[in-house]
């Protein structure tokens, strides 16, 4: 034993597998070459012979596994050499019954220290390193969810029936992943478990070897979920008390200050400094505990060394929540990391909520709270709110939001360090506030991995939550651990809690804000097929990609949208889905011929949704309203994206001012927006709402 984990002897190992109905090949323990000789008689030659030792758990690298051994004679020497290859280790032999050959796959369980047991399933073999072709799910899984992860699989055919060869049993290696992922669902003593390999046949399958893995480690206590609406302060504060503020207009605590103000807090607001007694007209305080009448929230700019005085001058006034901007906590290392711990339990103790440390707090234009230390003007209220592990959704991002208005927010966090509050009690949060219709989340880790998941399988059936994880990589998550101290988590298994909840994962900030304005802006879709119109060839080819990429459908133009499509389109042109506008706008221009054709795959029953890709120029530079209103609200239910290609200031801002009078969100390519409807796509098929 090591650190409380112990491994299982292969033989021990088999007999769990079985307990739980797991077919496992057969196997005979023996102790010296007479008891091998009667095992493999009994079982029948040929055999496999195996070191069976808990020292020993890779015995295939060490030398300790021999196959096909078909005779007494060769069963003798095989002993002979494990007895002196291991002779300084306590071990038996294990003689076991060699499978007739099959498709390899490895299944696989473990306890992720995040998320708790995932289940794994894999093309095994000599496929296993070079394709690495895996499934991840959150165990248990029923069969119906292991048949879904066998679909996952880039090998898939193998199991099918690939080239002539029989189907194999599915039904069979289904149940053996579904038993796997149950036994470690029950037993919390489990780490992991690897059978590999796990030979499928087109009658069966059986588990070949299995190593098992305990750890007998006391498990870390449930904590338990607070209440969301003590989360409620951090974005609408009666009253709210600013610690450090400044005259000084380059600090932190004087912007604070100008962002509230500009932003139009409605609340009472109480800048703390015992050095002024007046900062930007607000009469100042030395003390949170001098500000006359109660302070729900307090955000802290000092340094570090003064916090915890300032944390117990806002427990003796009766603040309730705290915004903690200071930084050098446990994004510094182990050291901050004990500091941190030491702030949050005497917040605890004082029943205090704290967002922080290293956060700049929140957003909510229509409360007036801004609390960014960068300079913002006001944000158009909307319903996407957004949970970030990182300051610059409340400062560049919230600055881009304010300018270009890809969409209006409803609440914006900047979570910090997580000390405190986390993404699980925002989650929570936005799932019941009815000012928030999109959630869009950036995660440099999670915590109370069980709790997030419950929380965004409960949010996702409500609404979207859209997800951007950072610590993709190896190289990613040390940075991720460098810049907040968050545990990044094994990404194929975040993959696998996306999966299973419901959230859409994407993987970068022009995805993250692309997605969020679709599903902000769009109905959701009732189909995956799409109708695509492109002033330019090279709009209809790019379309054409993304979709496959995608797995969006561009269905065949139907013989009535063909005959109405001549009233604009050249006899000579071809006619096609997507369909290249050039010909039929040289001889109507741009407005007639684009409505014209939008109207015709509109009105198309298999189209789902449609594309508008522009060239943008003098001739693009119409009345968008009066080009395509009416068209799209004859068909509310069917989502519009628009895309451009190049263009002048001027004119990318006509066409986004354009379709945004029409809830049309804008995108630079073609890719970006079937990106975005693919998105949707997935959303709605989680939801129920699209049948495949």
């Amino acid at each position: 034993m090591k650190n409380n984990i112990t491994t299982l002897n292969e033989f021990e190992g088999a007999t769990l597998l079985r307990q739980w109905e797991i077919p496992v090949i057969d196997g005979i323990l023996a102790n010296d070459y007479l008891e091998a000789a009667t095992a493999a008689n009994r079982l029948g030659f040929p055999v496999a012979l195996k070191i069976c030792s808990e020292a020993v758990p890779h015995k295939t690298e060490r030398g300790g596994v021999v196959l096909n051994i078909k005779d007494t004679s060769a069963l003798s020497k095989a002993v002979r050499e494990m007895k002196n290859k291991f002779s300084g280790i306590p071990h038996a032999l294990l003689v076991q019954k060699m499978a007739r050959p099959g498709t390899e796959l490895i299944l696989g369980v473990r306890r992720d220290p995040v998320f708790g047991p995932v289940v794994l399933v894999g093309i095994g073999g000599i496929f296993t390193e070079i394709f690495r072709d895996t499934a991840i799910d959150l165990a248990p899984v029923d069969e119906k969810a292991t048949l879904a992860m066998l679909r996952r699989l880039k090998g898939i055919a193998l199991l099918d029936g690939y080239r002539g060869q029989e189907p194999l049993d599915i039904v069979a290696i289904s149940r053996a992943i579904s038993a796997l992922s149950r036994l470690i669902s029950e037993r919390p003593d489990i780490l992991e478990i690897d059978v590999n390999p796990f030979i499928a046949y087109p009658d069966g399958a059986v588990a070949v070897d299995a190593l098992v893995r305990l750890d007998s480690s006391p498990s870390t206590p449930i904590r338990k979920r607070p209440d969301p609406a003590t989360v409620a302060p951090f974005f609408n504060p009666s009253s709210m008390a600013v610690i450090g503020a400044s005259r000084s207009p380059g600090k932190g605590g004087n912007i604070i200050l100008r962002n509230l103000q500009k932003a139009g807090f409605k609340g009472a607001l109480h800048p703390i400094n015992p050095t002024c007694k007046e900062i930007l007209g607000l009469l100042s305080y030395a003390r949170v505990c001098d500000v006359p009448g109660p302070v729900d929230l307090a955000m802290i700019v000092i340094p570090k060394t003064a916090v915890p005085e300032a944390l117990e001058d806002c427990a003796a006034k009766g603040v309730t929540n705290i915004i903690l901007s200071t930084g050098g906590y446990s994004d510094m290392g182990e050291a901050g990391a004990l500091e941190q711990k030491v702030i949050i339990d005497q917040a605890k103790r004082a029943g205090i909520r704290i967002m922080g440390p290293n956060s700049i707090g929140t957003l909510n234009p229509s409360a007036g709270m801004a609390t960014s230390i960068v300079g913002l003007d006001p944000i158009k209220p909307g319903g996407v709110s957004i949970i970030g592990q990182s300051g610059v959704f409340s400062s560049g991002w919230a600055r881009w939001i304010a300018d270009t208005k890809p969409f209006g927010l409803a609440k914006v966090a900047c979570i910090g360090n997580k000390g405190d509050i986390n993404e699980s009690d925002l989650l929570e949060y936005l799932t019941d506030d009815t000012q928030t219709s999109t959630i869009g989340m950036y995660l440099e880790g999670v915590i109370e991995g069980r709790r997030f998941v419950r929380a965004a399988k409960t949010a996702c059936k409500r609404k979207p939550v859209v997800v951007m994880k950072a610590g993709r990589s190896e190289a990613g998550a040390v940075a991720v651990a460098s810049h907040t101290g968050s545990l990044a988590g094994s990404d194929a298994v975040f993959d696998a809690v996306c999966h299973r909840t419901g959230l859409v994962r994407v993987n970068n900030p022009e995805a993250f804000f692309d997605t969020l304005s679709a599903f902000e802006k769009l109905p959701g879709p009732r189909g995956n097929r799409m109708g695509v119109l492109s002033i330019t060839g090279m709009g209809c080819v790019a379309a054409t990609d993304a979709a496959e990429e995608y797995g969006i459908v561009l269905p065949a133009l139907q013989p009535a949208t063909l005959k109405r499509l001549g009233e604009v389109m050249p006899s000579w042109a071809p006619v096609r889905n997507p369909i290249d506008t050039w010909s039929a706008i040289e001889q109507h221009g741009s407005k007639k011929a684009s409505s014209h054709i939008a109207r015709c795959l509109m009105d198309q029953k298999d189209v789902d949704a449609l594309l508008i890709t522009f060239v943008l120029m003098p001739e693009s530079m119409f009345d968008i309203s009066e080009a395509f209103a009416e068209i799209f609200s004859r068909h509310p239910d069917k989502p519009v994206f628009a895309s451009y290609y190049g263009g002048t200031t001027r004119e990318i801002a006509h066409i986004h001012e354009g379709f945004a009078k029409l809830c049309v969100p804008c995108y630079p390519t073609p890719e970006r927006a079937i990106f975005a409807f693919s998105r949707m796509v997935e959303y709605a098929r989680f939801r129920g709402l699209i049948r495949l």
